[in-house]
């Protein structure tokens, strides 16, 4: 067999092989459903280890529940609870009617002081000594660290602002917005400048909870009933559908993927396969 020939033949089995891997590449099926109280209303995950928070805005409370539904805890009198997180041993609620942030630890609710004053705040996020707070009426995102206090976007329509954001996360410096009713997520560095935005091409209504693992970025498309997958540079992976109804939250845990369903009282567990 002469050289050229092997040559061409070791190129075809690469393109064999590497489609091949492609085919079979892991993908996110569902597991199962866990079913909430009666008549809740879920909102926003935050997890624990093998325990679920969640919040049910409509009746103005929070469940810690066990990965079968069991109720562990309860936190009530919170007025409209939203995006939550969960850090270190402490829960943090943000309050949107009262434009308050709460802390819950030991079983004791205490405020949480920032410098700037949202309006309505939508999410928080704690990365150490970092708080992202999601400014929902004022169209920005709250940044606070121990040696400054700043603001991310306004109110507008072009990349780099804002309308109305829920939900905000960061990672590896970067800060990652549901921009809820521009039906987008947008991408900052930490200086505040856009970096990239994601979920425009597949007409999104709605993009009300985010979360980032290590190769991925999930999205809840609200108002279209599922999920959308992408890849940190916003190619889009995979889109699930599967007994999805409104979600409104999504949180990556190791291999599993936990998806709020709000109208349907319900949380779903997908996992890696």
């Amino acid at each position: 067999m002469n050289s050229k020939l092997v040559s061409v033949l070791s190129i075809v089995f690469l393109v064999l092989f590497i489609s091949g891997c492609e085919r079979h590449k892991k993908q996110w099926q569902l597991e199962r459903k866990i079913t909430l109280p009666e008549e809740s209303r879920p909102l926003a995950l935050a997890k624990d280890r093998d325990v679920i928070w969640f919040t049910d805005p409509d009746y103005f409370r929070l469940y810690k529940i066990d990965l079968n539904g069991k109720v562990l805890d309860s936190i009530t009198g919170i007025q409209r609870p939203m995006n939550i997180h969960f850090e270190k041993g402490t829960l943090y609620i943000p309050e949107f009617l009262t434009d308050s942030i709460w802390k819950y630890k030991n079983s004791r609710l205490s405020p949480m002081k920032i410098n700037k004053t949202p309006q309505a705040p939508a999410g928080v996020s704690v990365y150490g000594d970092t708080i992202l707070v999601a400014d929902f009426y004022n169209h920005r995102i709250i940044v606070e660290t121990p040696n400054k206090s700043f603001t991310i976007g306004k109110q507008g329509h072009k990349d780099g602002k804002l309308y109305y954001p829920i939900d905000v996360k960061m990672k590896n410096g970067k800060v990652y917005v549901a921009d809820a009713y521009n039906h987008r997520i947008q991408i900052f560095d930490f200086e505040g400048n856009h970096i990239a935005t994601i979920g425009q091409n597949e007409k999104i209504n709605v993009a009300s909870g985010i979360a980032l693992n290590v190769n991925e970025l999930a999205i809840t498309d609200q108002e279209n009933s599922r999920v959308l997958i992408f890849d940190h540079q916003g190619q889009l992976l995979q889109i699930l559908t599967e007994n999805i109804v409104y979600p409104t939250d999504v949180l990556f845990d190791r291999n599993k993927l936990y998806i709020t369903n709000f109208k349907e009282n319900s949380i779903l567990i997908w996992s890696l396969r």
